[in-house]
């Protein structure tokens, strides 16, 4: 088992992460059971804040979609949410 995997089992239904622009929130990931949810409370902070890590981290997008893989492969459904819609990754 790896690493991240660890992480991830130790922390479903235990914790959530808000993600900020200021102080305004963009984003909040939910994690349970099999599930992360990107609820997104402002799509236009949530673009912002998007933008602004894919700019300053530009040469680690292949490494950001290999996560994003490895979560689907280790059982992972991630999805998308805003307000009634829901989008699964």
């Amino acid at each position: 088992m790896g690493l991240l995997e660890t992480i991830l089992n130790r922390t479903f239904g235990k914790v959530h992460i808000m993600v900020t622009v200021g102080k305004k929130p963009a984003v909040e990931i939910l994690f349970r059971d099999s599930e992360i949810i990107l609820d997104v409370k402002n799509p236009i902070l949530a673009a912002e804040a998007g933008l602004d890590q894919m700019l300053s981290r530009h040469h680690q997008l292949t490494t950001s979609s290999k996560r994003l893989n490895g979560l689907k492969n280790m059982g992972y459904k991630i999805k998308l949410k805003y307000k009634n819609l829901e989008y699964e990754l």
